[in-house]
C-alpha cells in the first residue's frame, strides 16, 4: 500500500484543470502538491487560504491557456525515473506498419477459422445479393439513356382521367408547327403488321414513324438509308420501310440483298430502303419502321380521332414542365376550335428515361431497401462477432499499449483486420452476386425496361468495393474503439477487468435490437406483399380463364376496304372457328381481357340533355360476336345476350355490365333504356341484356362500367379469338390458325396464347417481387436469431463464474434460466415496439401498391412480433439451458 494518503476531493478537481499531457503523467503529484500547500504552517488564516487557492487557480488555467493557443505542453521538469531514460521510438514507415498489419491479420484469420468463415459467409450473402440488385437498378434507373443529350428528350402524352391517352395526329402537326421550346417533334404508333406474299403469312412489330422520330431516337443506318421528311410527311408519303437489325438478321439472314427488296405489308407493297444499326434502343422492340403515312386505317388523320404519342427534343435551358406550359396553351386553343366528344386530353410532357422506367421505379426501390437492410443486418452481426472477440483480446492490446502503441495504432490495426476480411467477402460477394444476377434474369417478369446489358461491370465493381469498405468501417468501428480503450491494470491481474461490466453488453444490446427491429420492417414488408398477392389470386375477374385460348388478327384494310367485306370475314372465321374438333364455344372480341387492348366512348343516356364535350361521362366499349359471354363464363344477369341478327341492318342494340347499370339507372332495371354513344356519328342504342362486371386491363382495377356492342354492326379490322375447349387450350392453336386460314390463307394470326398465361402473367410482378423480398426477409431473420444466440452464448461465456456462485448459493436452473431469458427478451422487446414503429411507416409507403390489404394490415402488424419473438425466445432459450448446467464445483474450484 502507497505511504502517501489519498489526494482531497478540491485536490483532485483542481487538478483536472491542467492540460491532459500533464495531467496523464502528474495528476497524482499536482494533486499531493496542492494538498500540501494546504497544509504549510506558513499558509494558515483565510487571506492566505484564499490567496493560495488564486494562485493555484491562476496557474492551472493559465498552463490550460497557454497548451490551447501553442498546442504544446508547459514545459516541467522531467520525471525523475528509477533506471536510464529510454530513447525515443523511431517513427515506422506507415507503408510498412500497413503490410505489418495485414499479415498479423491474415494470421490472426488463419489461426480463426470458424470465425472467419461465418464472417466471409455472411458478407458474401449480404454483398453478392447487393451487388445483383445494384446491376438491376443500375440498368433500369440510374445509367443515362444511350442518346445525345438525352435529358432533352420528352414524350408527349394525353392524359385524361389519370390515364394515358393517344393523341391526334392533326393536334400533333398543329403543336409542332407553333411550339417555342421544342426543337424536333416526330410521331409514333406501334402497331402489329402482317407480312404477306412469303411461304406462310407472318406477323411483325411495326413502328408507323414520321423521319423526325428516328432521328430523335439516334438511329443509324447499317445499311441503306433511314427515312427523309418527304417520304413520312403527310399528303406525301412513299410506301417505304426500314428494318430493324434483328430482323435483318433472324427473318433475312443477314443478306445485304434486301434492299430493294419489296415486302407485303397490310396488303400493300413497301420497299426496303435500309436497316437500323445495332443497339438502338427501342422499348417498343419493332421489327420494321414505316411511314405514318402508311398507317392502316384513313381515319388516323382525322379528328377527333387519338391515334399516335409524340417523341421531342427540347431547346436547350427548358424543362419538361415548359415543354408542357407551351404545347398546353396550343392545345387549348385548338380545343375551342375542335372540340371532342368526352373532353379534349389534357397534354403529358414526361421525361423520356422516366416514361421508360418509371413503373418499374417502386419496385426496385423497395428491393434495393431491402438488400440494403439485409446488409446492415450482416454489419451488425459481424460486429457483434467482432466485439466478442475483442473482449478475448484485451490482454494483447493492452501489452501494445503497454510497449508504445498509441491509441490510433491499435484503432488502425482492428481496422485493418475489418477491412481485410470486408474486402475478401466484397470479392467472393461478386462471384455470387454474377450467379445471382443469372437467376435473378431468368426469374424476371416480363416488360421491365432494361436500357443497358445487365452485366457486372465496372460501376458494380466500384459499386461493390465501396460498399465492403464502408460495411468493414461499420462493423469494425465497435471493436477498434473497444480495444483503443484497453486498460493495462485489468491485463495484468490476467482477465478482461470488465468482464462483466454492463457498459460493453450495452453496445451489443443495442446492435441486436437494431437488426431485430429492421428484421420486423422487412418480414412486414414481405408480409404485406404476401397477403396483397393472395388477394389478388383470389379477386373476382367475372369471367373463367380455364381451357380458354386466345388469338389476335387484323385485316389489312387495302383488301378489306369496306363494311360488309369486314363482316363477311368475320361471320365466316367464326363459323369455321366453332366447327374446329375439340371446341365447345368460340366468340369475337376486340379486346380480351388482360390482353392490354381497350377502348373508351363518351355517352349520354337517353332522355337527359346532351353536356359539353369535355363533360360527358365515358365508359369502356367492346366490340363482340354472340357467344363471348358464354365462352369466357360472364354471367347474362338481365335480358339477353348478343345476338347473330344484331348487324349492320338491325336496331343498334348494347349489352351492358352491371357497374354500367348501377351507375346510370342506380337499383332500376337497365333492360329496354337507350343510350346515346357519341360518335362521330352518333348512335342510340338500345340496352337488351345486363352481365357480371369483369376485370379488363388488370386484376387490381376498380371495376368499371362497359359497353359490349355487336361486333358485325360495328365492325372493325382489328378482331381477337377467344375459343373454350374440352382439354389443354394449347391442343386446339392449329386448328384455330386452319380455321382463319381457310378463310383467307394470307391472314397471319398471332399472340396464341391461353387466357390463364394473361392472367399469371399478370400476377408475375407481385410474384416477383414476393420472392425476393421474402428471400432477403427470410435471410434477415435467420441473420437476426444467430445474432441473438450469438450474444445470448457470449453473455453465459462471460457470467459463468456469476452464475455458478449462484447455483452454490442455492439458485435453482430455472431460475438461472429465468434470469438469463429475461435479459434477452428484454432486448427483444425493446426491438418489437422499434420494429412495429418502423413497419407501420414502410406500410404507408407501401399501401399505394397493396391489393386490398392496408399498410397498417392487423394480421401482419401482430404476426409478424410473434413469429419474431418466438424464433428470439428460442435462440435466448438454448444458451440459457446451458448455464442452468454449468457445475458450481468446477467453477469454484477453477476461482
Amino acid at each position: 500500500m502507497s505511504d502517501h494518503p489519498r489526494p482531497s476531493r478540491f485536490a483532485r478537481l483542481l487538478a483536472r484543470c491542467y492540460p491532459r499531457e500533464l495531467r496523464e503523467s502528474y495528476a497524482e503529484d499536482i494533486a499531493r502538491f496542492i494538498d500540501d500547500q494546504r497544509r504549510d504552517p506558513d499558509r494558515r488564516g483565510a487571506l492566505s487560504g484564499v490567496g493560495l487557492a488564486a494562485a493555484l487557480c491562476a496557474d492551472a488555467l493559465g498552463s490550460l491557456l497557454d497548451a490551447v493557443l501553442h498546442r504544446r505542453p508547459p514545459q516541467r521538469r522531467a520525471p525523475v525515473r528509477w533506471g536510464p531514460a529510454l530513447p525515443p521510438l523511431p517513427p515506422e514507415p506507415l507503408v510498412e506498419t500497413l503490410l505489418q498489419d495485414i499479415r498479423f491479420a491474415g494470421r490472426t484469420f488463419v489461426r480463426r477459422p470458424g470465425f472467419t468463415a461465418v464472417a466471409l459467409l455472411t458478407l458474401c450473402l449480404g454483398i453478392g445479393a447487393n451487388s445483383a440488385i445494384f446491376t438491376l437498378v443500375n440498368a433500369v434507373l440510374i445509367r443515362p439513356l444511350p442518346f445525345v443529350h438525352p435529358e432533352q428528350l420528352v414524350v408527349i402524352w394525353g392524359m385524361s382521367g389519370g390515364q394515358r391517352q393517344l393523341l391526334s395526329i392533326p393536334d400533333v402537326e398543329g403543336m409542332r408547327t407553333r411550339a417555342r421550346v421544342f426543337q424536333e417533334i416526330g410521331l409514333m404508333r406501334t402497331q402489329s403488321v402482317n407480312l404477306t406474299g412469303t411461304e406462310q403469312p407472318d406477323r411483325l412489330i411495326g413502328s408507323f414513324v414520321t423521319a423526325e422520330t428516328l432521328h430523335l431516337l439516334g438511329a443509324r443506318p447499317a445499311l441503306g438509308r433511314l427515312f427523309t421528311p418527304d417520304e413520312t410527311a403527310p399528303g406525301r408519303g412513299q410506301p417505304v420501310a426500314v428494318l430493324s437489325y434483328g430482323t435483318w438478321k433472324t427473318r433475312f439472314g443477314g443478306r445485304p440483298d434486301v434492299l430493294g427488296r419489296t415486302l407485303l405489308l397490310n396488303g400493300r407493297p413497301h420497299q426496303v430502303i435500309g436497316v437500323t444499326a445495332a443497339g438502338l434502343l427501342d422499348s417498343y422492340q419493332s421489327d420494321v419502321w414505316i411511314p405514318i403515312t402508311s398507317a392502316p386505317n384513313p381515319a388516323w388523320f382525322t379528328r377527333p380521332g387519338t391515334t399516335v404519342w409524340a417523341l421531342g427534343r427540347l431547346k436547350p435551358g427548358f424543362t419538361p414542365a415548359d415543354g408542357e406550359h407551351d404545347l398546353q396553351a396550343i392545345a387549348t386553343d385548338l380545343a375551342r376550335t375542335y372540340p371532342a366528344p368526352g373532353g379534349n386530353p389534357r397534354i403529358a410532357v414526361i421525361d423520356l428515361h422516366e416514361a421508360i422506367t418509371g413503373g418499374s421505379r417502386f419496385m426496385l426501390i423497395v428491393l434495393f431497401g431491402a438488400v440494403g437492410a439485409v446488409l446492415l443486418i450482416v454489419c451488425v452481426n459481424i460486429a457483434n462477432l467482432q466485439l466478442a472477440r475483442a473482449t478475448t483480446r484485451d490482454r494483447e492490446m493492452s501489452l501494445r499499449a503497454a510497449l508504445g502503441a498509441g491509441r490510433g495504432r491499435l484503432i488502425r490495426q482492428v481496422l485493418t483486420e475489418s477491412l481485410l476480411l470486408s474486402l475478401t467477402g466484397g470479392a467472393l460477394g461478386l462471384l455470387l452476386g454474377r450467379w445471382a444476377l443469372a437467376v435473378l434474369v431468368a426469374s424476371m417478369p416480363g416488360g421491365l425496361p432494361i436500357t443497358a446489358p445487365l452485366t457486372l461491370d465496372g460501376s458494380t465493381v466500384l459499386f461493390s468495393v465501396a460498399v465492403a469498405v464502408v460495411t468493414g468501417v461499420l462493423f469494425g468501428a465497435p471493436a477498434a474503439w473497444h480495444g483503443a480503450r484497453a486498460g493495462l491494470q485489468d491485463a495484468l491481474r490476467g482477465g478482461s477487468g470488465d468482464r462483466g461490466r454492463a457498459r460493453r453488453l450495452d453496445l451489443r444490446n443495442v446492435l441486436v435490437a437494431s437488426e431485430l427491429a429492421l428484421c420486423i420492417v422487412l418480414l412486414a414488408s414481405a408480409g404485406l406483399f404476401t397477403r396483397s398477392l393472395v388477394a389478388l389470386q383470389r379477386a373476382r375477374t367475372g369471367f373463367d380463364p380455364a381451357h380458354v385460348l386466345t388469338a389476335e388478327f387484323r385485316l389489312p384494310s387495302v383488301k378489306y376496304d369496306d363494311s360488309v367485306k369486314v363482316i363477311n370475314f368475320m361471320s365466316a372465321a367464326l363459323e369455321r372457328l366453332r366447327a374446329v374438333p375439340g371446341v365447345q364455344s368460340a366468340a369475337l372480341v376486340d379486346a380480351v381481357p388482360l390482353s392490354g387492348n381497350y377502348g373508351t366512348i363518351a355517352y349520354v343516356p337517353a332522355g337527359e340533355p346532351r353536356p359539353a364535350p369535355a363533360d360527358a361521362p365515358s365508359a369502356g366499349i367492346n366490340l363482340v360476336t354472340d357467344g363471348y359471354f358464354r365462352t369466357l363464363g360472364i354471367p347474362l344477369l338481365a335480358g339477353r345476350d348478343i345476338a347473330l341478327t344484331d348487324n349492320l341492318a338491325s336496331e343498334p342494340v348494347i349489352v351492358v355490365n352491371q357497374a354500367f347499370a348501377d351507375r346510370v339507372w342506380p337499383g332500376q332495371p337497365a333492360v329496354g333504356r337507350s343510350v346515346l354513344l357519341l360518335g362521330p356519328p352518333d348512335i342510340m342504342a338500345r340496352v337488351v341484356g345486363v352481365v357480371g362486371t369483369t376485370t379488363q386491363l388488370t386484376l387490381s382495377e376498380t371495376p368499371t362500367p362497359q359497353i359490349f356492342a355487336p361486333k358485325l354492326q360495328g365492325g372493325g379490322i382489328f378482331a381477337s379469338v377467344v375459343v373454350r375447349g374440352t382439354g389443354a387450350p394449347e391442343a386446339m392453336t392449329r386448328g384455330l390458325q386452319q380455321a382463319i386460314w381457310s378463310v383467307d390463307r394470307d391472314q397471319p394470326v398471332w399472340k396464341i396464347r391461353s387466357l390463364e398465361s394473361l392472367v399469371e402473367r399478370d400476377l408475375s410482378p407481385a410474384r416477383f417481387t414476393v420472392g425476393l423480398i421474402g428471400a432477403f426477409a427470410g435471410l434477415a431473420l435467420l441473420l437476426g436469431i444467430v445474432g441473438v444466440y450469438g450474444v445470448m452464448s457470449f453473455v453465459v461465456t462471460q457470467r459463468t463464474r456469476e452464475v455458478g456462485i449462484r447455483m452454490a448459493l442455492g439458485a435453482e436452473a430455472g431460475q438461472v434460466i429465468r434470469l438469463m431469458l429475461r435479459r434477452g427478451m428484454v432486448v427483444v422487446g425493446v426491438a418489437i415496439v422499434l420494429g412495429v414503429a418502423g413497419a407501420l411507416a414502410a406500410g404507408r409507403y407501401l399501401e399505394s401498391r397493396l391489393y386490398s390489404v392496408g399498410g397498417a394490415d392487423p394480421a401482419t402488424m401482430i404476426a409478424v412480433p410473434i413469429i419474431l419473438g418466438t424464433a428470439a425466445l428460442a435462440a435466448c432459450w438454448f444458451p440459457a439451458r446451458r448455464a442452468a448446467r454449468v457445475s458450481p464445483a468446477v467453477t469454484l474450484r477453477t476461482e
